[in-house]
């Protein structure tokens, strides 16, 4: 079992309370009489408020930000993750209420947060979400304590993290798993399962957190090597970066092939470039996959693919830099533990992979292997 799955089952959730029985309801008194009842409406969804224009993908949920600033999430809601308190599995999207006019949008394992035109952070689910030490179970969206003026908002795992042009705030987690960010401006954070990593204005890479990624000790915590660079991503034991030269260099596990090579079982605290990547732009991991964005709107993939999260038409996992052949023009993407989407530009999200609690959201529970449609 790995890490998230243990998680997974330390984690308490609440049941749903539900009511049941096999008698006829009462007759409702007639309007205008004392006592007389209001016939409860069903409440239609509001439609989107325009395309989306930004994906980001959990371990077993999707969410989407449309273009008013709705957010729209998808897929499994044991823990809470599509805002409404808990709940069935949805295979379409539904709004998350308490959730205005949103600008960024970040998922973990058991939560979801979102950032506002407020530039503060909300978050829903089930963890530590609200900053305040206190595990939440089935929240719906909970305005995040000592979070401001945010940049930039990422999460993976149990944690998320939110920057700002000073500092660096990271939560979900107990303290002690999430270590301590290192203070002053930086240009980009990242976060993997348990740890963070972030991007000075130098392009020097800085990590923290819990196991291999603790600084200072950390074997993976601030590799020496990397400067220049423009982006960075972190999945769960590896991160990798895009070079001043448009090229990927990864570091840390490869026990899938996610650092580009054949797989091993060593750790590789030595930065090393990811053979046929070329013109690269920015970059998306996974549990143990990592994808990167080119110039040309195309993207190349590579590590864990057990259920065909690499969108490449199979279940193996690829050690080779592969490209998603079915997806054009990609504005934007997002892998997870077993299932990845993208955004095109011409304002469609494509997803792929596991779909048991329909987070493809194409209104199905079946798995895809070739990226299929979201019904927005």
């Amino acid at each position: 079992m790995n890490a998230r799955g243990a998680l997974a089952i330390l984690l308490l959730l609440v049941p749903v309370s539900a009511s049941c029985g096999g008698a006829a309801p009462a007759a409702a008194p007639q309007a205008g009489t004392p006592g007389a009842a209001v016939p409860e409406q069903a409440v239609p969804e509001p439609p989107a408020s325009g395309p989306p224009i930004q994906v980001d993908c959990g371990d077993f949920t999707t969410c989407a930000i449309a273009s008013g600033g709705e957010v729209r999430c998808w897929g499994r809601d044991k823990a809470g993750e599509l805002g409404d308190g808990g709940g069935h599995d949805r295979s379409k999207g539904v709004v998350v209420r308490g959730v205005d006019h949103a600008t960024g949008i970040a998922l973990a394992s058991q939560f979801a947060c979102a950032v506002g035109a407020d530039k503060k952070v909300r978050c829903w689910g089930t963890g530590r979400l609200a900053n305040d030490g206190k595990p939440k179970v089935r929240a719906k969206a909970t305005e995040v304590i000592g979070v401001d003026a945010v940049e930039e908002l990422v999460a993976s795992g149990a944690i998320a993290c939110a920057r700002n042009a000073t500092a660096i705030t990271c939560w979900g987690a107990d303290s002690a798993t999430i270590g301590t960010p290192p203070t002053g401006a930086f240009t980009q954070v990242a976060a993997g399962f348990t740890h963070g990593c972030a991007l000075d204005k130098k392009g020097a890479v800085t990590c923290w957190g819990t196991g291999d990624w603790a600084a200072p000790k950390g074997g993976f915590a601030k590799p020496a090597s990397i400067s220049g660079a423009t982006h960075l991503a972190t999945g769960d034991r590896h991160a990798c970066v895009v070079t001043k030269d448009k090229k990927v260099q990864c570091w840390g596990m490869n026990d899938a092939g996610q650092l580009g090579t054949k797989p091993d079982t060593e750790l590789h605290k030595t930065p090393m470039t990811v053979p046929g990547v070329v013109s690269a732009v920015r970059l998306v991991a996974g549990e143990a996959a990592m994808c990167a964005l080119l110039a040309d709107g195309s993207a190349r993939c590579w590590g864990a693919n057990t259920e065909g999260e690499l969108g490449l038409g199979k279940k193996s996992s690829e050690e080779r830099a592969s490209k998603v052949a079915t997806v054009p023009d990609i504005a934007g993407m997002c892998l997870a533990t077993a299932h990845g989407c993208a955004l095109t530009k011409s304002g469609n999200i494509m997803c792929w992979g596991a779909n048991a609690a329909g987070q493809l959201g194409d209104g199905t529970t079946d798995k895809k292997l070739e990226p299929v449609r979201v019904a927005w």
